[in-house]
Formats: structure tokens, sequence, C-alpha cells
């Protein structure tokens, strides 16, 4: 659930490795998987489903030279709060989707701080003391949209588009999902009860599971989202496309959030989300 660089216990291991020159930037340190440099700002389980191939232990590599600044975003000298500003610009955004703001704008200051160092400090009850409250309803109501993305490669942008958890009085599933947003993951069946199923060679991964896809996507929000309350779905095997037909990539929170001083987000600016 947290992130590369927030793992303390490899960086005080490591420190006294780094050299050190007062009079030099401070190096960038970086993380590398098999030769695919790994994306600080997504959640360590979600780079996991997407490279790590089942295989544990994990070995993850720590670079402190030749940064790919093509493929990484850079830290900054202050790594723990570029972290924190990322995590706290997602949180803000899928509290925009879910509930217009509702919720995260009356959090007080501090409660965010709590929200952030429970994370940091992997100190689950208090993070969660704060955080149940961004899962809950509004008058019983199921969230506005979903807060999601999908990534069908590391190198790539993820998707994101605007998804209603009910539409008609009818819970959303997985399924129809994958369906509207992630074309040829899924394929349609004569089925009523099992609509849709994976297409042949595709892998879809949730928090290293594979849910049934007639799962409602208003529970996979609530019991599977990461910290940052957004619910990250792996798409393996997917074909190559070419970029003009590849799904548009956007965010959609009802009102914009500002951006964090270090956006690490890949799709498109920010945009009014349109029905489902």
């Amino acid at each position: 659930m947290t992130y590369l660089p927030l793992l303390t216990g490899l960086k005080s291991h490591y420190s006294q490795c780094i050299p050190r020159d007062p009079t030099k930037p401070p190096l960038e340190v970086w993380y590398e998987y098999e030769n695919i440099p790994l994306k600080w700002h997504i959640p360590i389980g979600v780079l996991y489903d997407m490279v790590g191939g089942g295989k544990l232990p994990w070995e993850v590599k720590i670079r402190i030279s030749n940064f790919p600044a093509d493929k990484l975003l850079t830290l900054g000298a202050n790594v723990d709060e570029t972290v924190k500003q990322s995590f706290v610009h997602n949180v803000k955004e899928a509290g925009y989707m879910k509930h217009q703001g509702a919720v995260f704008n009356h959090l007080l200051p501090a409660q965010t701080v709590q929200l952030w160092k429970g994370l940091h400090r992997d100190k689950f009850d208090e993070f969660w003391v704060v955080n149940h409250r961004l899962m809950e309803h509004i008058n019983n109501e199921p969230y506005q949209y979903i807060p999601f993305r999908i990534y069908t490669d590391i190198h790539r942008q993820y998707i994101q588009k605007p998804f209603k958890p009910r539409i008609d009085d009818n819970l959303t599933t997985l399924g129809d999902l994958l369906h509207k947003c992630l074309p040829g993951s899924v394929t349609a069946t004569e089925d009523k009860e099992e609509p849709f199923q994976v297409t042949e060679g595709v892998t879809i991964r949730i928090q290293g599971v594979s849910p049934p896809l007639v799962t409602p996507v208003q529970w996979l929000s609530e019991h599977l989202s990461h910290a940052d309350n957004f619910l990250y779905i792996v798409a393996l095997g997917m074909p190559q496309v070419s970029p003009s037909s590849q799904p548009k990539t956007t965010t959609t929170p009802a009102t914009s959030p500002p951006p964090p001083a270090t956006e690490p987000a890949t799709g498109t600016p920010t945009q009014q989300p349109t029905e489902s």
C-alpha cells in the first residue's frame, strides 16, 4: 500500500554507502527491477502486479547513478515532502470524484497530517481513523464516480475515465467498467449471470487477485482501493495498439483540486466529468 521512497529501512541501511559531496547536488536515488525503472508515485503493490511476475522475494535494485530522467520524476531534496504532496493530491482528487469534495474538504488540517503519518509510519489504525471517513457513503448513496486507474504497461499512461457505480438503479460491475474503459480486455457473452469474460491472453489484477467480473465496482472501491483511495486495475497481456486508438486518459473530479508541486500523474489535464 505504500511507496518505494517511504521504505525507511532501505534508506537507513544504504545511507552510509551513498557518497556525499557538499559542493554538488545530492544524488537522486531510484529503483529498478530487471532493467525496468520503477515509478515512485505508483504504490508498490501496483508495481508488483505490473512487473513482479509473481516472484517472491521481489528483488528490487536501488540505484544512485544514471538517473533515467526521461522515464522517472525526480524526488528532489525533500523526498518525504514530495511523496506527501503526491499522496494528498491523489486523496483529494479521489474525494472529489466520490463526494464532490464534501468529505475531504471538512477534514481538519491535523486529520490530513494524521492520514499521511499513518501511511508514512505504517500505522494502519492511525491511518484508518481518518481514511474510513473518506470511504463513507453520503445519504446511503453510492459514490458519484469511481476513482480508478487502469495500467496496461508500466511505460504507458494510465487510463482514467468518468464511471458511475450505479446506472438506473443497477450497480455497475468490473466487467462493465472494463468493457467501457478498456475495449478488448473483456468480451461479451450470452450468459445473463456473467455477461462478460476476460479476453483470452489477458490477466486482470487488483491488489494481487483477479476478482470476478460481476463484482460491483462500488464494493471494489470500498474494499480494494489503495491508501490514496484510488482503485488500481492492472491489465496484462493487452494487444498492442497505436497511440491514436488508445482510450483517452482523463481525470474526473467534479471540481478540479490544485495539482501538487511535483505532478505525478501521466494522464491529460483534469476535465469536467460526463455521464457514464
